[in-house]
């Protein structure tokens, strides 16, 4: 047959309004489909498909394109090598190397289906491409009506020059310049090391910045930042409700309500809990109301207050406390009202200092120091003095009080058990298995020795006292979160 014809679908789509069929060629029946060849056009009321090739099948009912297939729509084209075009429910089908084409740029697929009901567009097959400098892909993608928005889904990714995003579902905003992820949506920006998490993260296009985030998580080379709300001005963060900040090999972490990340450091308020682990896995932690974090020149200072608790390797209270860490070595700082404890040893001062490498750990008590070390079997061992040092290695532990000195020593030799008080303005001693032998004193010096038997143990309770004082400045009560610690001396009081 020569000539333009107009056919409404013969037999086959004449059930169907609004939908008509031009082609110039020839026409082939065969049975139940009709085989039409040369220019092909299938018209609706707003959308136009070409082919080069048309199959009318009438069970069901539908359109096999071949050629050249192309979908006009909304100002843009759909390509492919081939199509089908269902009647009675209006869809269209554009496979084989498909592409999209805009004015904004071009969409790839192995197949695209467009619902002509509806006027949403579908990839059936992974998807990929490019709008406005932005590049994607995804497991599917779906191009809404109207708005020319793009929707990618499963294993989204788009990025531009700056930032990469990933997430399970990802909406390209092209109205209102803005990329919206959600799911497991991820930000890694290409010129720094920072990585951002969220729920869902939004971001503004127009003004280059991150507009929204919940519940979201930051990595960056030195730390990794997490809280249910997450914003970003410039280089520093604000971080709100359940904030936990962790240091990239894990040896710190710090939670609390709400946190303030500068590029020098940070601020923490809100029953803050920081775990400070060292080389050899022992851990301290601190609880207080508030932290502020700073790094100096290679260093890392960390201070605590007011009100700070420790627990851990130590226990112990200060009302603030300084840590400073440089590389292998970790130096803390107590002030004020301060007292520390583990298993045998229990210390307080005005002031307490302690330093660890990986070769030893000195204590300093300073300023109305006391010391009490439980000896084997059960014994008490006291010093009082105005600054106690206590230097710790793997094999050994040496003491040295200085200032108006006085102590309570056992002398744990077979046959001559007994206690030693001293006063004098030195001494010093060594400490072997919680047992302490080769006391010495310098400066005007009193001391005497009762055997066992005659030891007065009244000292016991005096200390007693003046510790449970130490631990009503601790102020457990209303403090949430902190564990409790014994009074040291609890199986000596009767």
């Amino acid at each position: 047959m020569k000539g333009a014809l107009c056919l409404f679908f013969f037999i086959l789509f004449q059930s169907v309004s609004a939908q008509e069929i031009h082609w110039k060629g020839k026409e082939l029946q065969a049975g139940t489909y009709k085989v039409i060849e040369g220019e092909i056009s299938i018209c609706t009321a707003i959308d136009t498909i070409t082919a080069r090739k048309a199959i009318l099948i009438n069970q069901p009912k539908r359109a096999v394109l071949q050629g050249n297939v192309v979908l006009r729509k909304d100002g843009s084209t759909v390509t492919g090598d081939s199509g089908v075009y269902y009647p009675n429910s209006k869809l269209a089908r554009v496979a084989g190397n498909a592409v999209i084409r805009t004015k904004e740029g071009d969409i790839f697929s192995e197949s695209f289906l467009y619902n002509l009901n509806d006027r949403q567009l579908n990839s059936e097959a992974p998807v990929h491409g490019n709008a406005k400098g932005i590049s994607f892909y995804a497991d599917r993608g779906l191009i809404l009506p109207k708005s020319g928005n793009i929707k990618l889904i499963g294993h989204a990714v788009w990025e531009n020059d700056t930032i990469k995003g990933l997430a399970d579902t990802i909406m390209l905003d092209k109205e209102n310049q803005l990329v919206k992820m959600s799911r497991h949506a991820k930000i890694i920006f290409k010129k720094k090391t920072d990585e951002l998490i969220g729920r869902y993260i939004e971001i503004d296009l127009k003004a280059n910045k991150i507009s929204r985030i919940e519940g979201s998580e930051i990595k960056r080379k030195d730390i990794i930042l997490k809280a249910s709300d997450i914003s970003r001005t410039g280089e520093d963060y604000e971080l709100k409700g359940n904030v936990e900040v962790i240091a990239t090999d894990s040896s710190v972490k710090s939670t609390g309500n709400k946190a303030s990340i500068k590029k020098e450091g940070m601020e923490m308020q809100g029953n803050t809990i920081t775990s400070i682990r060292d080389k050899q896995g022992k851990e301290i932690r601190m609880y207080a109301p508030e932290l502020r974090s700073e790094k100096s020149k290679g260093s890392d200072e960390y201070r605590f207050f007011p009100r700070t608790h420790i627990r851990g390797e130590f226990n112990g209270y200060a009302d603030s406390l300084f840590v400073l860490k440089n590389g292998k070595t970790r130096q803390i700082f107590l002030y004020r009202n301060c007292h520390l404890q583990n298993d045998s040893l229990y210390l307080e001062g005005d002031t307490i200092e302690i330093f660890q490498d990986s070769i030893r750990e000195i204590i300093t008590a300073k300023r109305n120091a006391m010391v009490v070390m439980l000896a084997r079997p059960s014994r008490v061992n006291t010093i009082y003095a105005a600054e106690i040092r206590m230097t710790k290695t793997d094999s050994l532990t040496e003491m040295q009080a200085k200032g108006d000195t006085e102590s309570n020593l056992w002398n744990e030799e077979k046959g001559n058990v007994g206690m030693n008080h001293t006063t004098a303005p030195f001494q010093k001693a060594r400490i072997l298995n919680r047992k302490i032998s080769r006391v010495t004193t310098k400066g005007n010096s009193k001391s005497d020795f009762q055997p066992l038997k005659k030891a007065d143990l009244n000292y016991i309770s005096s200390t007693s006292k003046r510790i449970g004082l130490s631990y009503q400045k601790d102020s457990l009560a209303g403090t949430s979160g902190v564990p409790p610690i014994r009074h040291f001396l609890s199986k000596f009081i009767r």
